[in-house]
């Protein structure tokens, strides 16, 4: 049985699963791992593509659903097929880090019976050549308490590549037949604070094993900047009142880590790609109802949203040139280094 089953959903972007698929071959550790590939009936020729590794991958999986399923479903299904210890979860259009593997066989084995890991991630422009930023992740350690978890990193659990974790824990939390009631694209999320409820011990490996390709997100493409944003708001507020529907102090610092990370993000980014004045009104608006008790909606959200383009540019551009915080500059320290 191999240590881990590499768990890719996949629709429509077969050249950029190229590249991920070849990042896993050149960690040469294929007697360790299996790889599935599960194509959400993609109308381009990822199939094709992706049977051409049947010969150069030792244990390779590809799955072609016969019709669309969905984000989720295709989630759920790409899991369900893996045999590994644990399933590591990767976008389609990332990648693995040069040791990468190395770095999360290694974690496992210093943290037996680990519940799962959250991985230290490179930020790269759309071409996957630049780097752009290091993403912010806590010092690798062990954390015990949920509340802790979702307070510290609950932003970097939508972000799936970044994600590994013990495949029979999240099959008896996945078994659950209210996890229907979750498709709302951050599925995985709901299933790890289940499966922490109930094993406890996550990891946190702050070293970078993944690149994640900016600029390329299907459903901003599809839906539009401000129902992308509703997405995350809807979607984590869902999972925020299920997880800790009686625990309102873990609830607030989770939906507070989420709000400071995503939703300022798509802020932050809407406005530098020229918003018009009625979608950032109807931000405004969207999300009074949501976070109006939340200080940060008053003195982050809204102002970034009635501010002129210019000067967010120059905020960002400040911010990202002079503080040591920022993820440019731990970029820059990594390609120092």
């Amino acid at each position: 049985m191999p240590v881990i089953s590499i768990c890719i959903p996949t629709y429509n972007r077969a050249g950029m699963l190229a590249e991920l698929l070849d990042s896993i071959i050149a960690q040469g550790m294929e007697d360790q791992i299996e790889v599935v590939v599960s194509d959400d009936a993609s109308p381009d020729d990822t199939v094709a593509m992706a049977e051409r590794y049947r010969g150069r991958i030792k244990n390779f999986v590809l799955i072609a659903q016969p019709t669309n399923l969905g984000l989720d479903a295709n989630f759920l299904a790409v899991v369900a097929a893996a045999t590994g210890d644990y399933v590591w979860l990767m976008g389609d259009d990332d990648r693995l880090e040069p040791g990468g593997l190395a770095r999360v066989v290694g974690a496992i084995r210093r943290w037996p019976g680990v519940s799962g890991l959250t991985l230290g991630v490179i930020d790269y422009d759309v071409t996957l050549r630049h780097p752009t930023g290091v993403r912010h992740t806590p010092p690798t350690q062990l954390i015990s308490d949920a509340a802790t978890l979702f307070a510290t990193i609950g932003d970097l659990l939508g972000f799936m590549s970044a994600l590994v974790i013990d495949r029979a824990k999240w099959n008896a939390v996945a078994s659950d037949p209210r996890i229907a009631d979750f498709k709302n694209y951050y599925v995985q999320v709901y299933i790890i604070g289940r499966v922490f409820e109930r094993f406890g011990r996550w990891g946190v490996v702050q070293e970078p094993c993944v690149g994640f390709r900016s600029d390329n997100d299907q459903f901003k493409t599809k839906f539009g900047w401000l129902d992308r944003l509703k997405i995350d708001v809807a979607g984590y507020d869902q999972i925020a009142f299920a997880l800790f529907a009686h625990e309102p102090e873990a609830r607030t610092a989770f939906r507070r880590r989420i709000f400071d990370s995503h939703v300022m993000a798509r802020l932050n980014n809407a406005k530098m790609s020229s918003v018009r004045a009625a979608a950032s009104i109807s931000a405004i608006r969207y999300l009074y109802r949501p976070y109006r008790t939340m200080p940060r909606y008053w003195t982050r959200a809204v102002p970034t949203l009635l501010a002129p383009r210019w000067s967010i540019r120059i905020a960002r551009v400040a911010y990202q040139r002079l503080s040591r915080n920022s993820g440019a500059a731990r970029a820059r320290r990594l390609a120092k280094a």
